[in-house]
């Protein structure tokens, strides 16, 4: 009977002794993969907004280009109404 039990606990202390092992190496990969992620994401992160920079100075270059052609347009609209008006 002692053998049984023996035999029992040998079988048991080998699975733990393999799920720890098991635990340790996922635990690893996990560690790995959350720091690859974060190097990927802080990158795409930073890429994003450094391409929304870019975008918001190019729109406000075309907001002030068009402010411009505006004020052209009504000087030109008052002009020809004036034009208008003499002849």
């Amino acid at each position: 009977m002692d053998d049984k039990v023996m035999d029992l606990l040998e079988k048991i202390l080998e699975n733990q002794t393999e799920a720890n092992s098991q635990l340790k190496e996922l635990t690893s990969r996990v560690q790995n993969i959350e720091a690859k992620v974060e190097n990927d994401l802080g990158y795409k992160i930073k890429a994003l907004f450094d391409a929304r920079e870019v975008q918001n100075e190019k729109n406000d270059t075309i907001i002030n280009a068009l402010e411009r052609i505006e004020t052209k347009i009504e000087i030109l609209q008052m002009e020809t109404a004036h034009v208008r008006k003499v002849k």
